[in-house]
């Protein structure tokens, strides 16, 4: 997994992957998941949501927690080095209560044994070494503890979305290779004959492609990479007037690490994402690593929407 990149996307302040609703977080059956999960504790009870992200799941459990009047101790773990009541708009209100440990692999839980009642994890389990993960979240939770997760599902809406993308973003920095052609281009400090024409006419043969199968994706309501790409490259053409060729440079290397980035995120997406028959090869390990009540299933919002595998675990 690309922890750097994940690590960029969380200091952009999303707190949540789709779909999602007015606030960022999760509604409808997917928020309600959670809900119903956590409004099964007691007072005082100890949670633990594992590759929190930016804390979406843990904020549902304090809001949980203050709309039945309790009390819990919340934790929230992450490999990548997070800093969410920093990241998040508003973070130190609407994360009060939450306690983080960033760099945290679920592999390696820094806490005793039966310590939790409970231990969450949306779009998280599947990013790790599961077997090895199960061992450590069945050690952490107390007898009689409860665990959730929400699984990336290979026939889900999310990854229809996610290949698209990462369809037009590999046309963007592979086929096309937009931004170095233009990255030549702003660069040049003087017009050279021949030199200067040969560049611009290479950047314009890219946006003419780039252009045409922004057109052709638009009748099946995709393209929307492409349409950012092509505003973008106008925005910067346009800043050569204002700015040094040097400065358009670190702008244009800019754009492009980022669509790189937003590539690699994608792959880690799609290559972790869960079939029935991977979800009965993880019941497996859950049962080798002590959990019994093992049940996965569907989650869908908004009714037919599927977002992912729910899955339960129960401790003896």
């Amino acid at each position: 997994m690309s922890l750097e990149q994940w690590e960029t996307f969380y200091r952009g302040g999303m707190i949540a992957t789709c779909p999602t609703g007015a606030d960022g977080g999760y509604d409808l059956e997917v928020r309600d998941a959670w809900v119903d999960f956590f409004s099964m504790l007691p007072a005082g009870a100890r949670i633990l949501d594992v590759g929190t992200g930016n804390g979406v799941v843990a904020m549902i459990a304090a809001e949980t927690a203050l709309a039945r009047g309790l009390n819990w101790e919340i934790h929230a773990t992450d490999l990548a080095r997070i800093d969410p009541l920093h990241d998040v708009a508003d973070g130190v209100r609407r994360l009060a209560g939450i306690t983080f440990h960033p760099g945290v692999a679920t592999e390696h839980l820094p806490f005793e044994s039966d310590s939790f009642d409970a231990v969450s994890g949306h779009y998280s389990l599947e990013y790790t070494d599961i077997a090895v993960a199960l061992v450590e979240i069945h050690r952490v939770l107390k007898p009689a503890g409860t665990a959730q997760f929400i699984i990336h599902h290979v026939d889900s809406a999310l990854l229809r979305s996610a290949g698209h993308t990462l369809r037009e973003s590999e046309m963007v920095t592979v086929e096309t290779q937009v931004f170095q052609r233009l990255h030549r281009l702003v660069t040049m400090d003087r017009i050279v004959p021949g030199e200067t024409d040969e560049a611009t006419e290479a950047l314009r043969a890219a946006i003419r492609i780039l252009r045409q199968r922004m057109e052709q994706s638009r009748i099946s309501g995709t393209g929307h990479v492409l349409d950012v790409v092509l505003d973008a490259v106008q925005k910067l053409l346009v800043a050569r007037k204002e700015m040094s060729p040097a400065a358009v440079g670190l702008e244009v290397d800019r754009a492009e690490s980022e669509m790189r980035d937003s590539v690699q995120r994608l792959d880690d997406l799609i290559g972790h994402a869960r079939s029935q028959q991977d979800m009965e090869e993880l019941a497996s390990d859950a049962a080798a690593a002590g959990f019994s009540q093992i049940e996965h299933f569907p989650l869908y919002h908004a009714g037919s929407n599927l977002v992912g595998w729910q899955l339960l675990l129960h401790r003896a």
